[in-house]
């Protein structure tokens, strides 16, 4: 066990509960400002309905209370994430990349945690929704599921495909959505391949309903089983079958075990499924993510040992990342860490890859 690496943990954590507690003053004062603001606009729309004076009645009218609402509102909203993250008793690294460059397999070794904890797979895209994996010395290894609700799941996931796919009107019923068929795509709809193939994603929710509809009735959190957290997060089997439908209900999972390196205890780790499919509103719910619940991140590449560049998508995906926190610079919260493969490896051999693309790194900007 690393007892420096344990202590520089707790040092980081510990310094921010002041910080917390400073935020909840702040929240007080602006709160109780609010309120005398929003007095201080009733008593002048009481003044102009009794005074005369027509020269008074345009100056009180002048007063923008509005603006220093809405202002003091969205003060109140950044302090709330701010005082949320400052309050929490571990440090939360969110591990960033596109499908199939070995996030989770990363995940396991640096936890010590398999494939049951954190599942992986050598096909397609494995990871189906997010999960934040905790650590506990003394509990066996659990999973808590969130599910969505029936509204949330209309409008979070269903509606964004509507309105992008311009398929009409929204069912308003999980009901409706099961029984009517899908709209077909409109023939006017700008390009081919990635309007069809986000289609292709509706119709697999449409499709398979019946063997997920029964979760978005039930209450969350649901504890399950070490043996059953796959089935909640993954998309297919061990083997690549694609069998699993769960995850289509799924909000977010939490999984807490015993990390085998416990010096890292203290970490919390945010495996999020891999951006780069035509799946809508996983970037929107990626930097959410980054936002509010992660303090650092770890962006995974994996170059292909045939010969890899950075591509447009890589950058596309950093400045995605960038955009969750405007006013930190995402290079002082973040990593980037190229996957190197061996030979032995069904990628092969990318030693030479990721240096060349070590090397290259700064003209992208990244």
């Amino acid at each position: 066990m690393n007892t420096n690496r344990t202590v520089r943990i707790a040092s980081i954590i510990e310094q921010r509960q002041p910080l917390a507690e400073k935020i909840a003053g702040v929240e007080a004062l602006l709160s109780s400002l609010y309120k005398a603001l929003r007095q201080l606009e009733e008593h002048r729309n009481q003044l102009l309905v009794r005074l005369d004076d027509q020269n008074a009645r345009g100056r009180l009218q002048e007063i923008d209370f509005s603006t220093i609402s809405l202002g003091i509102t969205a003060e109140l909203e950044a302090l709330g994430k701010l005082r949320v993250r400052f309050c929490r008793d571990t440090l939360n690294i969110g591990v960033v990349g596109r499908a199939r460059q070995g996030k989770s397999r990363l995940l396991q070794s640096l936890t010590g945690l398999t494939a049951a904890e954190i599942p992986d797979g050598d096909r397609q895209h494995c990871t189906g929704v997010r999960s934040t994996i905790h650590h506990n010395q003394s509990v066996e290894t659990y999973g808590e599921v969130w599910f969505h609700s029936e509204r949330s799941f209309l409008e979070e996931v269903i509606a964004p495909y509507y309105q992008k796919l311009r398929l009409g009107t929204l069912p308003i019923t999980l009901t409706e959505f099961a029984t009517v068929p899908l709209p077909p795509l409109p023939s006017e709809l700008p390009g081919y391949a990635e309007p069809g193939a986000m289609y292709e994603h509706l119709s697999r929710y449409h499709a398979h309903l019946e063997q997920y509809q029964s979760l978005l009735k039930e209450p969350s959190p649901r504890r399950i089983a070490r043996e059953q957290i796959r089935e909640y997060v993954a998309q297919d089997t061990p083997d690549g079958q694609r069998v699993f439908f769960n995850y289509l209900a799924v909000q977010e999972v939490k999984i807490v075990c015993k990390f085998p390196n416990s010096d890292i205890g203290q970490i919390a780790l945010v495996d999020m499924p891999g951006l780069g499919d035509t799946g809508l509103g996983d970037e929107e719910r990626l930097v959410k993510t980054l936002g509010q619940e992660v303090d650092a991140v770890l962006f995974i590449r994996m170059p292909k040992s045939s010969g890899d560049y950075w591509a447009d998508v890589d950058v596309r995906l950093y400045d995605t990342a960038r955009a969750a926190l405007v006013d930190l610079p995402i290079e002082q919260w973040s990593f980037m860490i190229l996957n190197r493969t061996g030979a032995d490896s069904k990628n092969g051999d990318n030693t030479n890859n990721c240096q060349d693309l070590g090397q290259t790194i700064t003209t992208k900007h990244i």
